[in-house]
């Protein structure tokens, strides 16, 4: 829709628009911008929604329109000046991440505009109704973001006068940076003034908000001390949840936000927000900086005769801290029984810490919080994981089981990895003999539905997706003693590769390295203060992150899997790399042998991925059409694999980069056999090729700047640089990636292939694939291997196909001979070039994904999803250049005359449509292919970043004032790594345990010394 920018006229019209159909007036703003609706109306002018059609993203943003239903001339010609004065200001000040940016200033119609940056979030008034109070510990976080935003608008001699809870936004997509999700922005600088030295002592106009006002800002005199003023009441706000006028008791001329608290504030904080509220601007904090200071400093040491016991108590939590730091060192690197659950004492449920460099690991489990805030371990009692393989698609159903054993009622959230490219459509949860059905909805109408029926006591359930390979499943008001099935089901495709279909069921995810974020393998510079730290309990989480089950031990529940496969033609050489299996073949009267793959009852430790693979007979070119009709079209999938030789001589050499991961995660098991691999590789090498290698941690290095000759002393060379390679230090892939762009480009006639070795357990996944998705040199390839047992398989898939090349995974305990061979075979015979595909029939072509098929390997199948929505018939054909440049061609007929088929195929072309889109999106989100994503999602079904389930039984089941608990499953370790991602880390555990220890310790010494003197 379009709205009219007519202040007399307002009227709704279509779209595509260009004139009012009521007035006749322009639609676009400087033939660029649309009104999409009103989000903002004064009396001096209007707010609109719109949206910039003159670039192809079409991204949202904000249009101020000025004019006055005032009569009166003085106002309006201070209006008039604030307006322009704001487009000023906003120029300077968006520069700043956390600061709208400035579009445009344009006058049309006799009406000024500001067209500047949309923030799409929660304002914290907002955010305060859905969520509830703020503890201490989300005050502080807040404060330590708003502090350097309100110093950097001083610094450019603004005073903004209008802060306030509804003009700071929580980000929830940011067009400009993907990490900048959840940061705060300060927004509305229309009340904002600029200042001078000699200007701040003069009267002048009151602006901002009554509630939130300073005393000399009343008198028009605001000065920079007045936003510190209107700072502190919004934090008593947030923490009482009580209108700012009534915290003030004008009889007694005080404040009286602390009889409002729904808990506690420490002494520290309580301090610090009676300056920033203090009437006499001389008594108030002047600055930021003053702020930050306090805020994270201790406590001074002049009350040190009051506070002697807190002192005491200080130094034995710091000889504790270190105590503590011995005995996790020392569970890291021992193994030992199965053990009782991990206590931990932690803040309220509300705090929302910030990210440390290492993510906690994202594992399945359930947590539990009990209402003191002691988290306690829950076991998952059992998985049940059953697969349907019908030709190459696989129907999975995994049915996790819990039990709430305590007396009150359950609020649990757990987290679990599913395949990257999975189609996960359907969840339910099972209450006894009562099934509760999932419905897809939009993310945050999802999240609205569950949090409603959570406040009124009923049992919900909701399921989101946080990456493409790890899921939340969220589940309120669980009665006391029940038992609970949570059911997921989806749709998946095999791979196949090297004459090998292979099925693969997560069950693990390893702990993610974040770059970039902090430092914590540093010793800190100055003194840290506990409560000042980004999280609300420091020490706790960042042992918490390395309670982590040993390897082999189990964590309290177990899991079965039954993989049932119908291939549709004899198979055989049923493996499994990664788990003991039984193999048994079913046979129905009348119907196709079934064979059934279980666990063997001996290996049932969910902490490590399970791989199946098998061969089917026959060695011709393979080729399948399966399809699908409903009314939203045919759908069919192809899969062809063809037969074609390549010849010795036409192998072209390459230099081959080898980019190989030594940072701390492949500690043990994968750093070895990641040294075996390099090995196989250099040997597999032919006597034209060139080669190198990078190692990459924190700082990538190279065995040579130029690609070597594959000679015998290169060779040896290479295979001692490999040999005396060490694991430790973060997982900064970013520094691999640019230094292999940065290499001279292959010379004619050469192919450059670039190898890259690694677990993938990184968080920053998009910007890596955004990188080689931009500066990949044309006829360049990536290959990925994954060494572990759970890697990012995401990441490695991605990478592959953005690269143009092939993907492989090799446990740590398992040969690498034939997957070498693999490989080698692969980058030798490509086999099929300049693939196209083209529609021959009645209608408009078919959407097929993916938009660009990448050139086939040999041993490599091309798989294409496609919808005809007009269902008219016709031929698919494939023509593409073979080996040693001949032609090749292969035609599909389709056919869509009748409803019917495998419903899968029709979530399979939605789940490749949405992977498309998504792939688009690696440098950030754009409003268009947003809509698109949650659109295919809605309409066929699916999870993705924008959609998730969400199932609400119809009559309440608790009393929604009883109080809920959540809990954490002990972690299972990555079978084959050592206990903790990174051991740099671990260091600056140790050395944060004897820092407060000591510090503590200084300071029982001082306050004895200072007790006895007195």
């Amino acid at each position: 829709m379009s709205k009219c920018f007519n202040p007399n006229c307002l009227h709704q019209n279509s779209a595509e628009t260009e004139l009012c159909q009521e007035c006749g007036s322009k639609l676009l703003l400087a033939e660029r911008y649309r009104a999409l609706e009103i989000i903002g109306e004064g009396g001096f002018g209007r707010t609109f929604k719109a949206v910039d059609e003159f670039k192809p993203s079409k991204p949202l943003c904000v249009i101020k329109q000025f004019f006055s239903t005032v009569q009166d001339a003085k106002s309006i010609q201070k209006a008039t000046e604030l307006f322009e004065q704001e487009a000023i200001r906003l120029e300077t000040l968006g520069k700043h991440r956390q600061i709208p940016e400035l579009f445009a200033h344009l006058v049309q119609d006799n009406h000024q505009y500001l067209v500047q940056e949309y923030i799409a979030g929660q304002n914290l008034a907002e955010e305060l109704a859905t969520e509830g109070v703020f503890s201490e510990a989300k005050i502080r976080e807040f404060l330590n973001e708003m502090l350097p935003i309100l110093e950097f608008v001083h610094s450019h001699q603004v005073i903004h006068r209008d802060i306030k809870p509804e003009n700071i936004v929580r980000i929830a997509n940011s067009e400009r940076d993907e990490n900048q999700k959840n940061s705060l922005v300060l927004v509305d600088f229309g009340a904002a003034k600029f200042t001078s030295k000699t200007a701040l002592a003069k009267t002048g106009t009151l602006i901002g908000s009554a509630a939130y006002i300073a005393p000399e800002q009343v008198r028009g005199k605001a000065i920079f001390a007045s936003d510190i003023y209107s700072l502190a009441i919004t934090c008593i706000y947030l923490l009482t949840g009580v209108a700012p006028f009534d915290l003030f008791d004008s009889s007694e001329d005080s404040w009286v936000w602390r009889d409002y608290l729904k808990s506690p504030v420490s002494l520290q904080l309580s301090q610090i927000l009676d300056k920033m509220l203090k009437t006499a601007t001389k008594n108030r904090y002047q600055t930021a900086r003053e702020i930050l200071h306090d805020l994270n400093s201790y406590p001074e040491l002049t009350t040190v005769k009051n506070n002697l016991p807190k002192l005491f108590i200080g130094g034995v939590a710091g000889i504790t801290c270190l105590f503590l730091t011995g005995i996790v060192l020392a569970g890291i690197f021992s193994s030992s029984p199965r053990q009782k659950p991990v206590v931990i004492q932690s803040e309220k449920l509300k705090s929302e810490p910030q990210k440390p460099v290492i993510s906690p690991p994202e594992f399945g489990g359930l947590y539990a919080k009990s209402p003191t805030g002691t988290v306690q371990a829950f076991p998952l009692e059992h998985t049940d994981v059953t697969a349907k393989i019908a030709g190459n698609v696989s129907r999975v159903e995994v049915v996790q089981r819990f039990t709430n054993p305590y007396k009150t009622p359950l609020e649990a959230v757990y987290q679990f990895p599913l395949p990257d490219e999975s189609a996960v459509d359907d969840m339910e949860i099972r209450i006894g003999d009562r099934v509760i059905k999932g419905m897809i909805k939009k993310r945050e109408q999802a999240k609205k539905i569950y949090n409603k029926a959570k406040k009124e006591g009923k049992t919900a359930a909701l399921l989101e997706q946080e990456r493409a390979n790890i899921f939340t499943q969220s589940l309120a008001n669980i009665q006391p003693g029940e038992t609970i099935e949570v059911v997921i089901r989806y749709t998946d495709a095999l791979k196949f590769a090297g004459g090998d279909y292979e099925f693969v069921f997560p069950m693990v995810v390893g702990p993610r390295y974040n770059p970039g974020n902090s430092n914590l393998s540093s010793f800190p510079e100055k003194p840290i203060h506990l409560a000042s730290l980004p999280t609300t309990n420091y020490l706790t989480n960042l042992l918490s992150q390395t309670a982590k089950t040993p390897p082999k031990e189990r964590s309290g529940h177990d899991i079965n899997v039954t993989v049932e496969i119908d291939a549709g033609v004899p198979i055989s050489n049923i493996i499994s790399p990664s788990h003991q299996i039984q193999i048994q073949k079913i046979a129905a009267s009348g119907l196709p042998s079934i064979t059934q793959v279980q666990l063997n009852k001996t290996d049932t430790i969910p902490n490590k991925d399970l791989v199946l693979r098998y061969q089917v007979a026959g060695k011709e070119t393979q080729s399948t059409v399966l399809s699908q009709a409903d009314n939203k079209g045919g759908h069919f999938a192809v899969s062809l694999i063809p037969a074609l030789e390549y010849q010795t001589k036409e192998i072209v050499p390459k230099d081959v980069v080898f980019l190989m991961d030594t940072s701390g995660s492949q500690s043990g098991a994968p750093l070895a056999q990641s040294k075996v691999l390099m090995r196989r590789f250099l040997q597999g090498l032919n006597p034209d090729d060139t080669f190198t290698i990078i190692d990459f941690a924190n700082s990538a290095q190279t065995l040579s700047t130029q690609p070597l000759a594959n000679t015998p002393a290169n060779q040896k060379k290479a295979i001692d640089y490999v040999n005396n390679l060490k694991a430790n230090g973060g997982t900064e892939l970013l520094n691999g990636i640019d230094t292999v762009l940065n290499f001279s480009p292959a010379k004619n006639g050469r192919l450059r292939s670039i190898v890259l070795v690694t677990d993938g357990l990184i968080g920053n996944e998009n910007q890596i694939i955004s990188r080689i998705q931009k500066q990949l040199q044309p006829g360049n390839r990536l290959y990925s291997f994954g060494v572990g047992s759970s890697v990012n398989r995401f990441l490695l898939n991605r990478l592959a196909e953005v690269g143009r090349g092939t993907v492989h995974v090799v446990r740590h305990d398992e040969s690498v001979d034939a997957v070498v061979e693999k490989f080698f075979n692969e980058i030798n015979n490509p086999v099929l070039t300049n693939i196209e595909v083209t529609w021959q029939g009645l209608g408009e072509a078919p959407e097929i994904f993916p938009l660009k098929p990448a050139d086939l390997f040999a041993q490599e199948p091309l798989i294409l999803y496609g919808r005809k929505q007009d269902r008219l018939s016709g031929n698919l054909q494939i023509t593409a250049v073979a080996a040693g440049g001949k032609p090749y061609r292969k035609t599909f007929p389709l056919r869509f005359d009748s409803d019917g088929g495998n419903e899968a195929i029709a979530q399979l072309w939605g789940r490749a449509k949405i992977k498309e889109l998504m792939l688009e999106m690696t440098d950030g989100e754009m409003s268009e292919k947003v809509e698109a994503v949650t659109n295919v999602a809605l309409g066929y079904r699916l999870m993705s970043k924008y959609t998730a389930f969400v199932a609400v039984s119809d009559e309440q089941r608790v009393d929604p004032s009883s109080s809920s608990r959540r809990e954490k499953v002990k972690k299972q370790t990555p079978d084959g790594m050592v206990g903790i991602p990174e051991p740099s880390f671990v260091w600056a555990i140790l050395l944060f345990g004897l820092y407060m220890g000591w510090k503590h310790w200084v300071q029982l010494c001082k306050a004895k010394k200072l007790s006895e003197n007195s």
